[in-house]
């Protein structure tokens, strides 16, 4: 049995933990290059160690249909990555556990607080930004589509 209090799990960077992960990885994480171009984020050096190149043990590394389960606490003023970013082969919900701050997607800004549940739809370009006072705290569910619901089945 796989059980892990988000509170307690070990950090792989700053801001978060991987809680479940799938072992295949199907799902892309875009960022734009210096020319404009969508890239392969992994196929460029990181700023800080990515989540996904910490795997949590192998007991929970256990989805079968879901990418992965992440927590990010941020700090005041941070944000959940260095950059703005897609997934065109995904769908994400980002749950909103505590604090405040702004949600951007393709170029529009919503404030969210504690409570609310905010829906990435695929090829959306996307960042979670802490602008209160105290810790933003939230859960990411990344869940594969098309292609890469297609290499997770294959």
């Amino acid at each position: 049995m796989a059980v892990i209090n988000w509170r307690e799990a070990e950090n792989h960077n700053v801001i978060g933990a991987v809680l479940y992960d799938n072992p295949q990885r199907t799902v892309h994480f875009m960022v734009r290059d210096e020319n404009d171009e969508w890239v392969d984020r992994t196929t460029r050096p990181a700023p800080v160690r990515r989540l996904a190149e910490s795997p949590p043990p192998e007991e929970r590394q256990c989805l079968k249909t879901i990418q992965f389960v992440h927590h990010a606490i941020i700090p005041p003023g941070g944000r959940h990555v260095s950059e703005l970013h897609i997934h065109p082969d995904a769908e994400e919900l980002v749950v909103i556990m505590g604090g405040e701050g702004a949600y951007c997607q393709d170029g529009e800004t919503q404030l969210v607080r504690q409570g609310d549940v905010i829906y990435v739809p695929p090829n959306a370009e996307h960042e979670l930004r802490n602008t209160g006072e105290e810790m933003l705290m939230a859960l990411f569910i990344n869940v594969p589509i098309g292609e890469g619901l297609q290499a997770l089945r294959d």
